[in-house]
């Protein structure tokens, strides 16, 4: 089996491209919650939840925000996540430009961040995106500590991956970040089971700042 570590740089001079050309054509700066652009991308089985984790509890340094990692959807062998050109978070097959994340505790959740700076300065959060009568989505957008649709519970599950790595249900709200053909979505599971669980591989040490790590509040 293919072993999931990716090198995954962030094309930080064109994303910087993109932001600039978007507030010079608004002459608005970028605001928390605002949606954010990037270049694109290149190119279920039920589980038993737990409590869950205390954020940046233990010696876990994924947890704790000290480390990059690359988001594995499981079951699938060669999927991860990443940001769209949209900006939306979504899930492709490879390696992606716009695919590292750090996991920040901060209000008894975790902040989803993308693993290095834009041209703000600033890493971009995950949140959630209500759709009306369409499904939760997640974009990224500028970070905001006090937006509740940017704290993520992150819940350890009993079973591993295949290749013996902790998984973990990630919900905002008790909605569920669960992967279906037409792409990732948040869902509320009702009397569903879990589809969608996830394992973190770990890709170095975090270089955000520490005023990266903190978000804005």
């Amino acid at each position: 089996m293919r072993t999931h570590r990716f090198t995954v740089l962030l094309g930080v001079v064109a994303a910087a491209g993109l932001v600039s050309t978007q507030q010079a054509c608004s002459g608005v700066a970028r605001k928390a919650g605002e949606p954010v652009a990037f270049n694109p991308p290149s190119a279920s089985a039920s589980a038993s939840l737990l409590p869950p984790l205390p954020a940046g509890s233990g010696s876990d340094a994924i947890l704790a925000g000290k480390r990059q990692i690359v988001i594995k959807p499981v079951p699938s062998t060669e999927s991860i996540v990443a940001v769209d050109a949209h900006g939306r978070l979504t899930v492709t097959d490879g390696e992606a430009e716009h695919g590292l994340f750090v996991l920040t505790p901060v209000n008894e959740g975790f902040l989803i961040k993308t693993a290095k700076a834009d041209s703000s300065g600033e890493p971009s959060c995950m949140g959630v995106k209500s759709n009306g009568s369409a499904s939760l989505t997640v974009e990224a957008a500028a970070c905001d500590a006090g937006r509740a649709g940017q704290i993520f519970s992150i819940t350890k599950q009993k079973a591993q991956d295949s290749e013996g790595r902790p998984t973990y249900a990630i919900s905002n709200q008790g909605a569920f970040l669960q992967v279906f053909p037409k792409g990732l979505i948040a869902e509320e599971l009702g009397d569903s089971a879990l589809k969608t669980t996830y394992a973190f591989v770990d890709n170095g040490p975090s270089t955000l700042t520490e005023t990266g790590l903190l978000g804005r509040r």
